[in-house]
């Protein structure tokens, strides 16, 4: 694999899972992976639109973490964001994987940048994440608590590859 600059997260609505597995990557970046991370730029889009912010319980459960999201707003995916990625990270095969292959079969090299968050991260079984959108606050923490995990071990492995991949 190439050395990886660009990642985007996407999700259905662009509203639970992407806006937070991206705020959690920049809180990273910024934090624990300073100078590792320097030179990979994050991003999220949703395969539909059908809010413009994050939905509270995202909002929330970074806030609790010292993130905030107050300004994030929701964005569809297109081809031109596709292309221009290294990464493509969704949280659910048939929704996000499989539909994106569908929608966007003309962009080069889909295949070879586009996963399930949790498989890039290095799991081997219950590798979906499903949408958390109406579920009780419990509940929705648990499939958060998920992403926060998967995103980690993304960025540990993103670190991993690009020290190990020529300029």
């Amino acid at each position: 694999m190439k050395k990886i600059k660009r990642v985007l997260y996407i999700c259905a609505g662009n509203t639970c899972r992407s806006p937070f597995a991206l705020a959690f990557s920049n809180y990273l970046k910024n934090t624990k992976f300073k100078e590792e991370l320097k030179d990979v730029e994050f991003d999220s889009a949703g395969i539909y639109h059908y809010y413009k912010t994050a939905q509270p319980g995202t909002v929330n459960y970074l806030k609790s973490k010292g993130i905030d999201i107050s300004d994030f707003k929701t964005k569809r995916i297109d081809e031109e964001l596709i292309e221009k990625q290294d990464l493509i990270l969704g949280f659910e095969q048939r929704h996000h994987i499989n539909k994106l292959k569908r929608k966007f079969k003309t962009v080069k090299n889909l295949n070879e940048k586009l996963f399930l968050l949790l498989d890039f991260a290095g799991e081997k079984e219950n590798l979906e994440i499903f949408d958390p959108f109406h579920l009780e606050e419990e509940e929705y923490n648990k499939i958060l608590k998920r992403i926060e995990d998967g995103v980690r071990k993304t960025l540990e492995r993103i670190i991993e590859i690009n020290n190990e991949t020529p300029n």
